[in-house]
């Protein structure tokens, strides 16, 4: 009897190891899951977090770029006005040269004329021709050809200080189109400033698993033995070795 209940007593303690043994495995393995989980989870958001800065600071050294080109694009636009404005006082001051140039011969055409027709009335006054109609037609007809000559003299002004009116004009009207042609271009990339990435999520940890309790291995073993014991010793095999009432002494 004792050993049925040390073989039975025996299986039921093995299936009690072996549960609590696997239930230990089983354990160790979900933490272990668990933990990979997390180190997987924890290296995500530490390579998200180094990519987004990777990333903002790329967006913040081209937005820099854009800025220093725009910068450069208004600064050759300035340099060129400039340089269209110095052209255009210098096409200006020619054309101011020319006319000067052409009132002043006429200024001294009419002086010379002035000076041919004082000689021509000085010579006929000292010609000791006697005054009278030959005498005045001769002065009135020496008058009207300076006369003449000033006419044709103060057209050659006029035409002149037209001529440079229109050419004026011109120079004006390229000097504009030079400057819009040099503020067309201007190119502008940077038109807005980049954001900065939104804020990587950072993960939530996962708790391991509780430590799971050897109660259910244990009672497991109980029924193992129990089954065991009956099994062998037959379906009494409990109860009359454990619970068989004793017999009284008689007296």
């Amino acid at each position: 009897m004792c050993t049925v209940a040390a073989l039975a007593i025996g299986l039921g303690g093995a299936q009690a190891i072996t549960g609590i043994q696997e239930q230990n495995r089983q354990h160790r393995a979900q933490v272990d899951a668990v933990n990979r989980s997390n180190a997987m989870a924890r290296q995500k958001y530490i390579n998200d977090i180094t990519i987004s800065a990777y990333n903002d600071q790329r967006k913040g050294e081209v937005f820099t770029a854009q800025l220093q080109a725009d910068a450069a694009a208004r600064s050759a636009y300035y340099q060129q006005k400039q340089i269209n404005q110095l052209e255009h006082n210098r096409a200006s001051e020619a054309a101011q040269a020319e006319l000067r140039e052409k009132v002043t011969k006429t200024m001294f055409d009419s002086q010379t004329n002035l000076a041919k027709a004082i000689k021509a009335q000085g010579s006929i006054l000292a010609s000791g021709q006697q005054a009278g109609q030959s005498m005045m037609l001769t002065l009135d007809d020496i008058e009207r050809e300076y006369g003449m000559a000033n006419a044709q003299l103060d057209a050659t002004i006029f035409d002149a200080t037209r001529a440079y009116g229109i050419k004026q004009f011109g120079l004006d009207l390229d000097n504009y189109a030079a400057n819009t042609t040099a503020y067309n271009n201007i190119s502008t990339s940077a038109y807005v400033a980049p954001t900065a990435s939104f804020m990587t999520e950072r993960p939530i940890e996962q708790k391991a698993p509780p430590k799971p309790s050897p109660l259910g291995p244990i009672l497991g073993g109980v029924s193992t033995a129990l089954s065991a014991g009956t099994a062998l010793g037959g379906e009494s095999y409990w109860q009359e070795t454990f619970f068989k009432p004793k017999p009284q002494p008689t007296g």
